[in-house]
């Protein structure tokens, strides 16, 4: 067994943990956190970028910012909490800046192993490769630890001794740049073959032993169980850190996100009668309003925005909520696509912000990007029937509207 691996074995042990030291550890220190380490006095901000289950209240991040203020009483902690529910990295990539790095964090938790299980992972690593290259970018001392989430599709990688396929992609970065990494769903594995705890249990959710009620978000227990890995692998981290700015190697990928970010509604053309929607709007209800980025929203079909930028790849942020209607994207002289914000997870009491991206990677240059309204309307009913969510009551779902905050952009690298 590698030394760094009998280190950490033997501090379990001392700690009375449950590390797991075979095939799959739960903790890859690799460099560290050489910023927190180092940190004895002053202000010391922490920022969580993932999904639902960082964004929870009272979860996995609360909990850990109450044990970094109790570890660390010199630092004054403040959490910059930037779990968006429902989106994976490559949002995360284009959020970045707006949501995290303007606030200048010292540590960055990225949580996306769960909401990022469906997508290729030659993409799970250019977007986390991007998240990475912007961070240090704009400060090389920021700490980043990747860590990652369980839900029922991964159990069995777990339950088998190796990471699910996301995962496995934010390894092959975190080792390339150094990052240290954990896997909260070892130890639940563990638990669960020693009959210590339930995956999923909906009619049982307050039992100490039940870790979800949906095989995704966990319980107030799951949620400890991640922060009980958290104590485990913060003394490790310190122990392993070396005081030093972040270096940037050459990138994995040339055609990462580094150059991922937003344009608000405000900075492009709009045509027609979008109007601003205030946050106590009813198609709002449920989303995580303080990431809202200013929205705007038309009624009319043949409204319209026009943008141009220079890359590859763009998409839209947008809100999924009852009265989300379809709209028509045209670029440059490429055939018409159609789309919807609305999903099978929109409900009267559950609105939330979604990105849609132009399938495929458009030709170096520069594009011209139109996006419309229109009066065709997604079948709302069928689609919420398929998810397994049928629609009760018509009337909320009855409106059709477009409700956009932003225009999604990844610049080439050369440009």
């Amino acid at each position: 067994m590698p030394a760094h691996r009998l280190l950490r074995c033997i501090l379990a042990a001392a700690l009375a943990t449950s590390v797991v030291c075979g095939r799959e550890p739960e903790l890859h220190e690799r460099g560290g956190l050489p910023n927190l380490a180092s940190r004895t006095r002053g202000e010391f901000r922490v920022a969580y970028l993932g999904g639902s289950i960082t964004a929870a209240g009272d979860g996995w991040r609360s909990l850990t910012t109450v044990l970094l203020d109790r570890r660390f009483p010199g630092l004054t902690i403040q959490e910059i909490a930037a779990g968006l529910p429902g989106t994976g990295s490559n949002l995360g990539a284009c959020r970045l800046s707006r949501d995290v790095l303007r606030h200048r964090p010292d540590l960055l938790f990225v949580e996306f192993a769960v909401n990022d299980s469906n997508a290729l992972p030659e993409q799970i690593e250019q977007t986390m490769e991007g998240i990475v290259r912007q961070t240090w970018h704009a400060n090389p001392y920021t700490d980043i630890w990747f860590v990652y989430t369980v839900s029922t599709p991964g159990l069995a990688d777990l339950q088998a001794g190796n990471f699910p396929a996301a995962a496995q992609a934010m390894e092959r970065i975190a080792a390339h740049y150094d990052i240290p990494s954990l896997h909260f769903g070892i130890e639940v594995a563990r638990l669960i073959a020693a009959r210590e705890l339930v995956f999923k249990a909906p009619e049982a959710p307050t039992d100490k032993r039940t870790f979800s009620i949906d095989g995704v978000h966990p319980t107030a227990a799951g949620h400890r169980v991640y922060l009980a890995a958290i104590e485990r692998a913060l003394p490790v981290l310190l122990q392993t850190s070396k005081t030093a700015p972040h270096a940037l190697p050459p990138p994995l990928h040339v055609d990462n996100w580094e150059g991922a970010g937003m344009r608000q509604l405000d900075e492009v053309n709009r045509h027609g009668k979008w109007l601003p929607v205030p946050l106590d709007d009813a198609n709002l209800r449920g989303a995580t309003k303080h990431l809202l980025p200013p929205l705007w929203r038309t009624s009319t079909p043949g409204d319209s925005i026009e943008f141009e930028f220079t890359g590859g790849i763009f998409g839209l942020l947008g809100i999924a909520a009852p009265d989300s209607g379809s709209f028509r994207v045209k670029v440059d002289d490429l055939p018409l696509l159609e789309a919807t914000f609305f999903d099978g997870f929109v409900s009267p009491t559950f609105c939330r912000a979604r990105e849609w991206f132009y399938p495929g990677r458009l030709p170096p240059g520069r594009h011209h990007v139109r996006v419309e309204f229109i009066e065709a309307a997604p079948d709302k009913l069928a689609i919420k029937a398929k998810a397994g969510r049928p629609v009760t009551e018509q009337a909320p779902y009855a409106q059709n509207r477009l409700t956009l905050g932003g225009v999604l952009v990844v610049a080439s690298p050369e440009q």
